[in-house]
C-alpha cells in the first residue's frame, strides 16, 4: 500500500518523511491488532487513517486514502463503530452524507467494550447458570451434585467479573492504576 493514506498535504504542506514513517508504522500496527482480535486487517488500517486525521473523513475519502472499495469501508465503519473505536458525524452544508472521526481515548474504547460486550456475555451466562442450578436443585443424584457446584463456582466467577466490570466503568485509569500499584 503506498503512503496515500497518511501523507495527505494540509494548508501547512505534505507532512515530513518522517512523520509519514512513523504514521504508517502506527498503521501497521493498528492492523496486526486488529487481526489479534480476530478482524479484519483493513480495519486496523482504516482505523489509523481516521485517527490520524485532522478532521472527521467521508467514507469517499476513506476509500481514496486507503485505496478499499467504498463497501469494504462502509462494513468496516459500521463495525468500528460497534466497537466504539469510531463515530459518525454529521457535518454542517453536507447534507445526510456521513463522516466518521477514530475515539483516539483508549481507556474509553476498553470501557464501552467492557460495558457493552463483556457485560453482555455476564448476563447471558448468569442467566443460564441460574437456570441451570435451578433446574438441578431437586434432582437427587451425584452428578447434579457435582454438576450444581461446578455451576455455582461458575456463576461466583461471573458475579466477580461483573463486579470488576463495574469497578473499571466507574474509575478513571490513573484511579485504577493507582489502587494496583498500591497491591503490588
Amino acid at each position: 500500500m503506498e503512503d496515500s493514506d497518511t501523507d495527505q498535504p494540509t494548508a501547512e504542506g505534505p507532512p515530513p518523511d518522517a512523520v509519514v514513517e512513523a504514521r504508517e508504522t502506527m498503521i501497521g500496527a493498528f492492523e496486526r491488532s486488529a487481526e489479534i482480535y480476530g478482524v479484519k486487517r483493513s480495519y486496523g488500517r482504516l482505523y489509523g487513517v481516521l485517527y490520524f486525521a485532522e478532521e472527521p473523513l467521508s467514507l469517499d475519502t476513506l476509500a481514496a486514502r486507503s485505496e478499499y472499495a467504498k463497501s469494504t469501508v462502509s462494513t468496516a465503519m459500521s463495525d468500528l463503530q460497534r466497537y466504539h473505536m469510531v463515530t459518525r458525524r454529521s457535518l454542517p452544508g453536507e447534507g445526510k452524507k456521513a463522516f466518521y472521526e477514530a475515539e483516539t481515548d483508549f481507556w474509553q474504547i476498553f470501557r464501552a467494550f467492557l460495558n457493552n460486550e463483556v457485560r453482555r456475555e455476564i448476563e447471558t451466562m448468569t442467566g443460564a447458570l441460574e437456570a441451570a442450578i435451578d433446574s438441578l436443585e431437586d434432582v437427587e443424584d451425584e452428578r447434579a451434585e457435582r454438576d450444581r457446584r461446578k455451576l455455582r463456582e461458575l456463576k461466583q466467577v461471573y458475579e466477580r467479573s461483573d463486579r470488576i466490570v463495574g469497578l473499571f466503568n466507574s474509575q478513571s485509569m490513573d484511579r485504577i492504576v493507582s489502587a494496583l500499584e498500591r497491591l503490588q
